[in-house]
Formats: C-alpha cells, structure tokens, sequence
C-alpha cells in the first residue's frame, strides 16, 4: 500500500520533469509572438499567434496565459499552457507598462484606444563614444596601407 506522501512525491518528480526551462517570464502587457503546433489531419504545422498577453493564471507545470489579438476587426483570445509539449516557443517582442494584473478592459476597446504603452529601458554601455572615435581614427590609416 502507497502513502500519500509517496504518491505526493511521484506528482512532484513528473511535475518537475514536464516543466519547460527556457520558458520567458510573462507579464501581462508583454506583446508576444506563439509558435504553437497545429495538428491538422496527418500533418503537422507551426502557427504563430501575435497578441497582447492579458492575463496569467496557474502555477508549475499548470501555469496558464490568455493572449489577446484583433484579426479582422473581431477580437480573438486564446489561452496557452506555458509548459505545453504544443508551444513550440514564446518569443517576447515588447514589454507593456500596465498596473494591472488582468487586463481584461481591452476587451471593450477597440483602436487607439487599447494601445498599451511600451516599457522604456535603458541600456547599459560600457565605451564611451569618444573612445571608440579615437580608437576608429588611429586604425584605419594603418589597416588602408597594409
């Protein structure tokens, strides 16, 4: 007879083993492109679906995200198993600058209006712009000889 802590920890090795681990991490807001599979018949192909992410759910291995995009004029969501075998990856285009953990408000708009702002980042250089002047100016007479 198993006990409930064994059985516990086969649910935690086959949860531990079905998680993916080059998964991004979703905010909502993100806009994100997801390469899903799509069985149709005998074949099997990769569909790309481009929205705004408007919600996250879950946790672990059952970790849920709906993803919001308008196609012709009419709003189409779907929602996604972030470890799902049938995702083949999310790719993160922007990150959107929301105070909100659902946004579920952009179902009622439509336009200009359901734009979400994009989240400004600064990037970090390590030169100098006038270093790399310098270092530009005193290579190439020697590299145009030689």
């Amino acid at each position: 007879m198993l006990s409930l802590y064994a059985v516990s920890n086969v649910i935690n090795l086959l949860d531990a083993e079905a998680e993916r681990k080059n998964v991004p991490t979703l905010i909502p807001g993100d806009t994100v492109k997801v390469h899903a599979k799509v069985v149709e018949g005998t074949r099997e192909r990769i569909q790309i679906f481009e929205g705004i992410v408007i919600g996250c759910r879950g946790s672990g291995t059952k970790e849920i995200f709906t993803v919001r995009r308008i196609a012709h004029g009419v709003g189409v969501e779907r929602s996604f198993l972030l470890h799902s075998p049938r995702i083949e990856k999310i790719d993160v285009v922007r990150h959107g600058k929301v105070r909100r953990a659902k946004l579920y408000y952009l179902r009622g708009r439509v336009g200009k209006s359901a734009r979400i702002r994009e989240k400004r980042q600064a990037v970090a250089t390590t030169a100098v712009p006038a270093d790399i002047e310098a270092e530009a100016g005193t290579e190439t007479p020697e590299t145009a000889e030689s």
